[in-house]
């Protein structure tokens, strides 16, 4: 039986693995000056220059503070949500309105955001025409800001609505309700039983999902973009500013903060399935 598969599995490997390596390898020559249009040779100037300056750290730990942020919040309002109403499960609106964002592009939604929360935005103008404020001036810069809330906002609810389909999914396939009366039956409230029952199970089962969710919002490129600084910014976003977009000469330094974030990202990813591994 292992015969049969062994060779469909490094078909398998290979058609994903060449295209990884393919990039890295590209990469990583691009970033050493070994290949590229104005190349000199091998150099380690621009792995230099990228991590003298700061960029690259500064950057990076700003994208992950963002997408740990968003992440918490999605994760926490999601939860609390499918705790507190599991019988929305069942209902039809509820998912058809959680599709809605998910059908969203992420540009749609950065533009919207934009157009909600700018100083001239709908925000602004509810709040001034309820007297809140006596212009739209005096309305908070929630948009471009160095503390990212226009980045944190699109990207919630970009997020959000995957994770309350997932648990609401769940609360049905695992049959916590059945868990929850156990408890209950044992001498717990109907609170303890979902928020000590419930609540792990959910955490337990989603670990996978709130991975992917952080990744994907700190590889996303479109709601930085529109709604971000000049700097701190994402590091997609400083990988495409540097590959060429106003100067040549700075593409090697995109392959270098290319080559950081994908290590960085492989080993979340690494350290993820070991510890999965581990308890499996």
């Amino acid at each position: 039986m292992s015969g049969r598969f062994a060779l469909p599995t490094v078909i398998a490997l290979c058609v994903l693995a060449t295209p990884v390596l393919w990039v890295i390898g590209y990469s990583l020559l691009y970033s050493t000056g070994a290949i590229g249009l104005f190349s000199d040779g091998w150099t380690m100037k621009h792995w230099q220059a990228a991590f003298r300056s700061g960029t690259a750290l500064k950057c990076l730990g700003y994208s992950g503070i963002i997408s740990a942020v968003v992440t918490l919040l999605s994760v926490t309002v999601a939860t609390t949500f499918v705790v507190i109403a599991p019988e929305m499960r069942h209902s039809k609106r509820l998912t058809a309105l959680l599709c809605f964002p998910l059908a969203t592009p992420a540009i749609v939604m950065a533009f919207l955001t934009y157009q909600v929360l700018n100083p001239g935005g709908l925000m602004a103008r509810l709040l001034f025409k309820v007297g809140f404020i006596n212009s739209t001036a005096e309305f908070p810069v929630l948009v471009n800001d160095s503390w990212a809330v226009g980045i944190i906002v699109a990207s919630f609810f970009s997020q959000c609505p995957s994770l309350i389909l997932y648990f609401l999914k769940t609360w049905s396939v695992a049959r916590i309700d059945r868990y929850c009366q156990l408890a209950v039956g044992l001498g717990a409230s109907a609170r303890q039983a979902r928020f000590k029952v419930a609540v792990p199970m959910l955490l337990q089962r989603g670990k996978p999902l709130f991975l992917l969710g952080f990744l994907w919002t700190m590889g996303s490129y479109e709601i930085p973009l529109l709604l971000g600084v000049q700097f701190p910014m994402m590091s997609s976003v400083l990988i495409q500013k540097r590959s060429g977009q106003f100067n040549l000469l700075e593409r090697p330094e995109a392959f270098v903060h290319a080559t950081i974030y994908f290590a960085v990202v492989s080993l979340c990813l690494a350290v993820f399935l070991s510890r999965r591994h581990r308890r499996a």
